[in-house]
C-alpha cells in the first residue's frame, strides 16, 4: 500500500488486513514501514529540515525477510512501499486540496506540504510503482480516495486483489492543480 502521506495508507491497511484474514482464511501481517524504520532504527539518518528519515532499505529489507518467515501475507503500509519487493501494489490517491488540510493538521512545514502535494500531483508514488513492479503487467492498482469510505476503499482492493485486476492512469490531478508546482 503506497501514496503520499496523508491518502490514508495506514487507516485503509488496518482494514484491509482484517478483511483479508476473513476472505482468505489466513493470517496477514501489517507492516506501517515509517513506525518500523523509526522503532527499529532502520535508517540512516535523519533528515532534520524536512522531519524525516533516510530509509537504510538494506536494513528494512533483512526486517522484512524475517518476518516474510512468520507469514508470507504482509501488507506494507508507507509511502516508500512501493520500493520493496511485492506481489501487488496499491497505491491511494487523493485530491490535493484535501491533501493540504490533512498535512497541516499534522503539523507538517509549508515545506513538506507543499513537497508532498507536488508529489499527489505529478503522480509520484504510483509511477515509481510502475517502474519498480516490471515482473508483472497486473501488479499496480490505483485508487482515489477522496470523498471514499474506506470501507468502500477496502472493498475495492478485495475485489482488485481476487481478481488480480491493474488500474492505472485513472487519476490527473495536474490538469487543475498545475498551479501547485510553482
Amino acid at each position: 500500500m503506497t501514496g503520499t502521506p496523508g491518502v490514508g495508507k495506514s487507516t485503509v491497511s488496518k482494514i484491509l488486513v482484517e478483511k483479508l484474514k476473513e476472505f482468505f482464511k489466513n493470517d496477514f501481517i501489517h507492516i506501517n514501514i515509517t513506525e518500523v524504520v523509526k522503532e527499529n532504527r532502520l535508517y540512516s539518518e535523519k533528515d532534520e529540515e524536512m522531519d524525516s528519515y533516510v530509509v537504510d532499505f538494506k536494513k528494512l529489507n533483512d526486517f522484512i525477510d524475517k518476518i516474510s518467515k512468520k507469514s508470507e501475507n504482509i501488507i506494507l503500509d508507507g509511502h516508500l512501499s512501493h520500493s520493496l519487493d511485492s506481489n501487488y501494489t496499491i497505491v491511494l490517491r487523493c485530491n490535493p486540496e484535501i491533501l493540504i488540510k490533512r498535512l497541516r493538521e499534522r503539523g507538517y512545514s509549508e515545506k513538506k506540504v507543499m513537497e508532498n502535494v507536488q508529489a499527489e500531483i505529478l503522480d509520484v508514488c504510483l509511477a515509481e510503482a510502475i517502474e519498480n513492479q516490471p515482473h508483472s503487467e497486473n501488479s499496480v492498482y490505483e485508487i482515489d480516495t477522496t470523498n471514499r469510505s474506506s470501507e468502500s476503499i477496502v472493498n475495492e482492493i478485495v475485489t482488485a486483489l481476487k481478481n488480480k485486476e491493474s488500474k492505472v492512469g485513472c487519476v490527473n490531478w495536474l490538469d487543475d492543480y498545475f498551479y501547485l508546482l510553482e
